[in-house]
């Protein structure tokens, strides 16, 4: 007897969550908010460098700088959690702005590979 089990013919959907971000000044608060409570120097040159985003290409690659200086001083997985969730921002952005397409990023949206 042959039937359809219910979870093969589900996809998952992707949960944005609260990412209503459409500026990217809100990606780069975001981005602040992620490391707000490291006190570093890394972190003070890394501010600097996000005030000085023009798209979203260049938050992508300050996304590195960011998992290292936050696994530094929490956890590699703190620092995962927090980045992901950036990358659901950074990706509901570009996804949804008329102004930038997903092709403007390096690669796909956006998982980190340990």
């Amino acid at each position: 007897m042959f039937f359809k089990l219910p979870w093969f013919s589900k996809t998952k959907k992707v949960n944005y969550g609260d990412t209503q971000v459409m500026e990217l000044d809100f990606l780069v608060d975001e981005f602040q908010e992620a490391m707000a409570d490291i006190q570093d120097p890394v972190r003070t040159r890394l501010h600097a460098a996000l005030i000085s985003c023009q798209n979203p290409k260049d938050l992508w690659f300050l996304r590195g700088k960011l998992f290292n200086l936050i696994s530094k001083y929490h956890c590699e997985s703190v620092a995962h959690d927090r980045v992901s969730r950036l990358d659901q921002k950074l990706q509901f952005f570009v996804s949804h702005h008329p102004d930038h397409a997903p092709e403007e990023l390096p690669s796909g949206p956006m998982a980190l590979l340990h």
